[in-house]
């Protein structure tokens, strides 16, 4: 399967909560930094999850959002995630950030020019991505 989102990341299923209508998936990547989805019910049985199940997290690099300090704040998003700045290619309009997690998983994001100069983003140093677990969208073969 071939896909347009930037970040294709394999993992292990290791946690499912679920309620009347959805559920919250965790799935653990090899590094071990962990991405929670929110799917449906039914298309946990569709996609045969249990705990162990290989999966494989797909997110769009313009769903994600990048922040300073994020870790004091409080957010809506299920997935904060901390990481060093890794690149900054600058387009015309907008940037591709690579961001690199805590366990190494590298992480690609699209903003705006304007963000990355008001946020203050440099090679090296921390920013934060916030992700909506309603914007991961769990794969598996």
């Amino acid at each position: 399967m071939r896909t347009s989102a930037r970040n294709t990341f394999p993992g292990t299923v290791t946690r499912i909560t679920k309620g009347a209508v959805n559920a919250e998936i965790e799935l653990t990547l090899g590094d071990g930094d962990k991405i929670v989805a929110i799917i449906t019910n039914t298309s946990v049985e569709a996609l045969g999850l249990s705990v162990g199940t290989k999966a494989t997290a797909l997110i769009k690099s313009s769903w994600v959002i990048l922040g300073k300090e994020l870790n004091k704040a409080r957010l809506s998003t299920r997935n904060i995630m901390p990481g060093i700045v890794e690149s900054i290619q600058e387009g015309a309009v907008n940037s591709e950030i690579s961001l690199k997690l805590a366990g190494g998983t590298l992480l690609i994001a699209i903003i705006t020019n304007r963000s990355v100069r008001s946020l203050e983003l440099k090679v090296g140093e921390e920013a934060f991505a916030a992700i909506k677990a309603s914007h991961v969208i769990l794969a598996v073969e």
